[in-house]
């Protein structure tokens, strides 16, 4: 880890005379190490904890302690994908768990690190095999499927379900799918033009035959200037407002072989 701190104290030096592009390219080629990736990532997480007490929202303050705490799950030298990383840092984290770690995206990943493979694919279409990933991790990616962000050209409101199956087609039989995503209770779902919002009812129906191992709900509280992601179980979700968006985040199993359409 001592080498992966003065690594970062080296982009500093690297970049300071470089233009922006360069710039870009220096910091991108010291974080394909993974030591240095997951270092990187652990001093992004706490900027951001600490930003919540100047009342700067940030989900994935939230989400990253709660996918690190659900990364025991899977067991050691497990085959983990992580779908929608192009500007995640967290396979490093995955790499320097142990796993075999692919990453699935439809942009360019210029932070991959040099012991994971990189796929650039729609995650409705992966053109992977069936039954050959351990676990797959979705972090706040799922609501963005089918939307026009992210590289996406087309609208197609029901490509996160498709994307959804087309996961638990490549997940083997047991093995887990951890996602997270905005969420609103028992509210409409939202639709906004770069993300959905999903409400119980609507998640239900996305995870499908996915069986749920655990499940957290999480709310944003206001403490005057300050602000709390708040972790609530399914009872406290159900009866909670949630005026503002909060995130759900689930630990799926997929339990047999994949369900044909015409086969529910």
């Amino acid at each position: 880890m001592r080498r992966a701190f003065i690594r970062l104290l080296e982009i500093s030096w690297i970049v300071r005379d470089a233009t922006i592009g360069g710039k870009l390219r220096a910091v991108a080629h010291v974080l394909r190490a993974p030591a240095v990736g997951y270092v990187a990532f652990m001093l992004n997480l706490l900027l951001k904890k600490i930003a919540l007490l100047f009342g700067v929202d940030d989900e994935r303050a939230a989400e990253y302690p709660w996918i690190l705490h659900q990364l025991g799950l899977f067991p050691k030298g497990s085959k983990v994908l992580d779908v929608g990383c192009s500007e995640s840092i967290l396979t490093h984290v995955l790499v320097m768990r142990g796993f075999t770690v692919t990453g699935l995206d439809l942009r360019d990943y210029p932070f991959r690190s040099r012991q994971m493979v990189f796929v650039k694919r729609n995650m409705a279409d992966t053109g992977l095999p069936d039954d050959f990933f351990d676990g797959i991790v979705l972090v706040s990616t799922i609501e963005h499927v089918g939307l026009s962000v992210y590289g996406q050209s087309l609208v197609d409101n029901a490509l996160d379900a498709k994307a959804i199956h087309e996961l638990q087609r490549i997940l083997k039989p047991g093995g887990l799918l951890m996602i997270t995503t905005p969420f609103v209770g028992k509210k409409e779902a939202r639709v906004t033009r770069t993300e959905r919002q999903y409400g119980f009812r609507e998640l239900e129906k996305l995870i499908g035959d996915l069986m749920i191992l655990r499940e957290d709900y999480f709310s944003l509280c206001r403490y005057h200037h300050a602000l709390r992601w708040v972790r609530q179980d399914r009872n406290c979700a159900e009866k909670a407002r949630f005026d503002e968006a909060g995130i759900a985040c689930l630990v799926l199993r997929k339990t047999d072989a994949l369900t044909i359409d015409g086969d529910r």
